[in-house]
């Protein structure tokens, strides 16, 4: 219990830097001079494109290493990214700064292998929505810590204290590993970086041999822009549909966060073990949809929370099954880079979403951003069907 807490502290951190910064940082980057582009993209996106580079190689290295050395390497490097974000005098260090935070941010990939090694395939569901709960909370939290302690002052905002306390909070969780992690990779399984065969040489490589690994990835992904769209475009549509304050979008955000820790943590486990991770991802996608379809034509408050409960429930009970899938797919000797390749192709979606979304929404509609990410879905259950190993029930 006490690893898996750690771990939970772990993702929990990952998520919460990748939240805190939002409500700040477009005030903090145009003060420095940030270009519009800049402004929108130099937080979360270059946060998100820094762990699309780092979370296979986190991963793959995982398996050679093992995971303990990794996540304790991974935190301390969290520590310093957020120090330097805190300290950030110019909008070069800020951006450096969110470079190192999303490459630490890909120590995801062997939390998530480190649950894999140590739970069966019956209870690996129940684990990973354990630490994929974390997910929910970061996203809950972190926008709400920053913006909190950035000041109520948009022209006078600031990371310090943010950054100050998501620095203590890594230094937290390295601790934790430290004192109460036991390596979980037996020598045994570990797979030397050098050594040839499947996904020696390319992180990304340990997926490319398996259809049904290569559908999860493709599904994540999509899965992934899907809900980036929505989530990125929901203040603008909200304020310009229902009227929705900043305060109304920040309780939605809470609430939708609510319902996925929830889902997650609670229902994920059960469903996965009764039914098989293939249909539980299929009923996801069904409540994807119902939640996109809902929200697209939302002209009321119920309407909007109908459709927001739906969605959250849909993208949480995705993400943690989609994992514990791709542990049964992949070899006890990839997990760790199959993992990683999958989390990647999440912070790629996490990339494309947002860049879109705004063309989406001014070019075709109000309804066009809930209208793309139910297309998404047809894909992406398409993708899931070439896996078999997620048919059997872990009864």
């Amino acid at each position: 219990m006490k690893a898996l807490l750690t771990l939970f502290l772990i993702v929990f951190i990952d998520l919460l830097g990748f939240g805190i910064i939002i409500p700040i940082f477009p005030f903090v980057a145009e003060r420095m001079g940030a270009e519009p582009w800049l402004i929108t993209f130099g937080g979360a996106g270059v946060y998100a494109l820094a762990q699309v580079i780092s979370t296979p190689v986190w991963g793959r290295l995982s398996d050679a290493i093992g995971r303990r050395p990794v996540l304790m390497v991974s935190m301390v490097g969290s520590v310093v990214g957020y120090l330097w974000l805190g300290l950030a005098g110019t909008l070069t260090m800020l951006i450096v700064a969110r470079v190192i935070s999303g490459l630490m941010s890909g120590n995801i990939s062997a939390a998530f292998a480190y649950v894999a090694d140590v739970t069966s395939p019956a209870d690996r569901a129940k684990g990973l929505g354990m630490i994929g709960a974390a997910f929910g909370l970061g996203f809950m939290f972190g926008p709400m810590i920053g913006g909190l302690l950035g000041g109520n002052d948009p022209a006078a905002a600031s990371f310090l204290l943010p950054a100050l306390v998501s620095a203590g909070l890594s230094a937290v969780a390295f601790l934790g590993a430290t004192f109460f992690l036991k390596e979980s990779l037996a020598p045994e399984h570990r797979k030397p970086w050098s050594e040839a065969g499947k996904g020696s040489r390319s992180p990304l490589a340990a997926v490319s041999h398996s259809p049904a690994l290569i559908g999860v990835v493709v599904a994540v992904f999509l899965i992934s822009i899907g809900g980036t769209i929505l989530q990125s475009i929901f203040p603008i549509w909200g304020h310009d549909v229902l009227g929705l304050s900043p305060r109304d979008v920040g309780i939605a955000f809470f609430a939708m966060g609510f319902v996925g820790v929830t889902v997650q943590g609670t229902v994920v486990g059960r469903m996965a073990r009764r039914f098989g991770e293939k249909k539980v991802l299929y009923g996801s996608a069904f409540l994807h949809a119902v939640g996109y379809i809902t929200m697209g034509l939302a002209n009321d408050h119920v309407m909007l929370g109908l459709g927001a409960a739906f969605f959250a429930a849909g993208h949480a009970s995705f993400n943690t099954t989609a994992s514990s899938l791709m542990t049964l797919e992949a070899g006890p000797r990839e997990k760790g880079a199959a993992l990683g390749a999958m989390q990647s192709a999440s912070a790629a979606g996490r990339i494309i979403g947002p860049a879109s979304s705004g063309a989406i929404y001014s070019g075709f509609g109000t309804h066009a951003p809930f209208l793309a990410g139910a297309i998404l879905l047809i894909p992406a259950v398409l993708m899931l069907s070439r896996s078999h190993k997620g048919d059997v029930p872990h009864s």
